[in-house]
């Protein structure tokens, strides 16, 4: 179990997003890094950089699949993907396929 909470979080996944792909608390899975010796990112995460498979992801998203389309056929977590098509510059959809918002 532990290792895969350590895989998500090296990934790239904020302790919180590890927590939410897990089902366990945040204080669980934090402990559970700690115990295993990872360097915890300072709180804020680091910037994703956009990546071959970032790319790959926001194509596809951009010819109209969803984010959980995406996570079905990946295997990626919904946070992981995205973040991200997201990295890479897509403007995220409502569940209707428009533009979402922005919030002011």
């Amino acid at each position: 179990m532990s290792v895969d909470v350590v895989a998500l979080y090296l990934e790239g996944l904020s302790i919180r997003s590890v927590a939410e792909e897990t089902g366990h608390c945040f204080s669980n899975v934090r402990r559970q890094l700690l115990r295993a010796g990872v360097e915890l990112r300072p709180s804020g995460g680091r910037r994703l950089e956009a990546d071959p498979l970032a790319e790959y992801l926001v194509g596809r998203y951009r010819r109209g699949e969803s984010l959980r389309a995406l996570q079905a056929s990946t295997g990626y977590g919904y946070e992981f993907i995205r973040a991200r098509v997201l990295a890479a510059g897509a403007e995220l959809r409502d569940q209707q396929g428009r533009p979402r918002k922005a919030v002011a």
